[in-house]
């Protein structure tokens, strides 16, 4: 029966990997959900931010228990290798199978969330599971902002039990999460006479990952190695031509291009110096690269290109606070560069488990770019998931948990954003639990799903369904 279901939820994350479905790009997988919910008869509804809730009726016997939600969301993050043709805007996710691992030919796999979409159509289809109405809630461009989730309407669905499987690690029962802020620097630019020799330097390889989950693991960031290397090279009198980096805020920037000129040749050596003082610094990151490449020509001379390398020096980036307990409470990715003619635009994305936290690391983003006289704006504000220790719904899990497989789960509130955050915030006493299969290296082109651990998860959703 389990070897049966694992097959069923993976021909539907198949289909699923076939639909483009880049955060703020959910019309397609939209619409798919809708034809599913039509083809199986089922009731359904799509509001003007592509939520999806499917109603899937209760099993027999099972008429007059109250309803759950299961909720995740249906985009994904769209992160590829340098060296990947991949266009995510046409192309199918190309899946594949190591041992136990799934994972994709250089690009995410999206199995965060695009699992969740599969375990849900796959609850609606199969017929010899016993559980009450279940309203399938999906989300959309969960990724750059919660913005489905933040728009939901209070009445889109009505159960007051909700599973969120959003969560990276079987075994592990998330019941609180971080609060979260964006902010944009805008840093304007001025441009001077051209130089003698230009310069192109790339740094490739980087290990990346979830701006929150892995913001503690001392993963280098490619936007402050190429300030670092800048400052490295100040002998040379360089300038700026453009800097750009990183690709998503909730992504540590795994690659950075900087094109610079000076009136002096560059002596290569530098950046084997260089490159032996970070692999000291970051011992983890095996597969850097750092290369300097002659140019021929390029865009004028940046005249305040040392405003712009002492700026990205001194935004903050990763862990800013940590609890009493050493766990991650504050912290900043400084995510993206980007190069345009009269300016350049510095994102971040700053997370908290508190609102005191996000408005202390946010006003101290604000004042730097305030230093530099650069403007800014914060936005995307989301509240945090306060855990409740003492949750029914959590109290039952942890039994049926216990009893399934002879081990205590672990529960925990984690440093990444989650919906139930935003969804608590408009629905009061609503009781939640988020869960998951284990997914390594989420938001990067290495993402892979440990498929054992989906065999447990279907077990334990079974169970909770019938029982909960």
């Amino acid at each position: 029966m389990a070897n049966k279901s694992i097959d069923l939820i993976m021909e539907n994350f198949k289909k699923i990997s076939m639909i483009p479905r880049c955060s703020k790009h959910e019309e397609k997988i939209a619409d798919y959900l809708i034809e599913w919910a039509k083809k199986n008869g089922f009731d359904y509804k799509k509001d003007g931010y592509n939520n999806v809730l499917i109603k899937v009726p209760a099993a027999d016997g099972f008429e007059n228990a109250e309803s759950i939600a299961i909720q995740g969301h249906m985009d994904m993050v769209c992160e590829k290798t340098s060296d990947s043709k991949h266009d995510f805007s046409k192309d199918p996710i190309k899946i594949i199978t190591d041992g136990d691992w799934i994972m994709a030919d250089k690009t995410t796999l999206g199995a965060d969330d695009g699992i969740a979409v599969a375990i849900g159509l796959s609850l609606g289809m199969d017929k010899n599971i016993g559980h009450p109405q279940l309203e399938l809630l999906f989300t959309a461009d969960e990724e750059t902002g919660m913005n489905g989730a933040k728009n939901l309407s209070p009445d889109f669905f009505s159960s007051r039990k909700l599973i969120n499987i959003d969560s990276e690690k079987e075994g592990v029962f998330t019941i609180g999460c971080a609060g979260g802020e964006d902010t944009d620097i805008i840093l304007p630019i001025e441009r001077g006479s051209a130089k003698n020799y230009y310069y192109e330097i790339t740094i490739n390889g980087l290990l990346s990952g979830h701006s929150g989950i892995d913001i503690d693991k001392n993963r280098a960031n490619a936007i402050k190695l190429m300030s670092q290397l800048l400052k490295f090279m100040g002998n040379f009198n360089i300038f700026l031509c453009s800097i750009e980096g990183g690709s998503a805020r909730n992504a540590i920037p795994k690659s950075s291009r900087a094109v610079i000129c000076c009136d002096n040749e560059i002596n290569p050596d530098i950046m084997n110096k260089f490159h032996l003082t970070i692999k000291k610094a970051y011992k983890n990151e095996k597969n850097l690269t750092i290369q300097l490449k002659r140019l021929g020509n390029a865009d004028r001379p940046i005249t305040n290109s040392q405003n712009i390398i002492n700026l990205i020096e001194e935004l903050p980036h990763g862990v800013f606070k940590k609890t009493e307990n050493n766990i991650t409470e504050t912290s900043n990715n400084l995510a993206k560069i980007s190069t345009f003619d009269d300016k350049i635009i510095i994102s971040t994305n700053q997370r908290s488990l508190s609102e005191d936290g996000i408005n202390i690391i946010t006003k101290q983003i604000e004042e730097i770019a305030d230093r530099y006289k650069a403007q800014y704006k914060s936005f995307n504000n989301y509240p945090s998931w306060k855990p409740n220790f003492n949750s029914e719904l959590l109290k039952k899990s942890k039994n049926i948990y216990r009893e399934l497989f002879s081990v205590e789960p672990e529960i925990k509130v984690i440093h990444a954003g989650l919906e139930c955050g935003i969804i608590g915030s408009k629905i009061k006493n609503i009781d939640m639990i988020s869960l998951g299969p284990t997914i390594e290296d989420v938001h990067t082109p290495n993402e892979k799903l440990y498929v054992p651990s989906l065999e447990k998860i279907w077990t334990l959703l079974i169970k909770m369904l019938k029982t909960i």
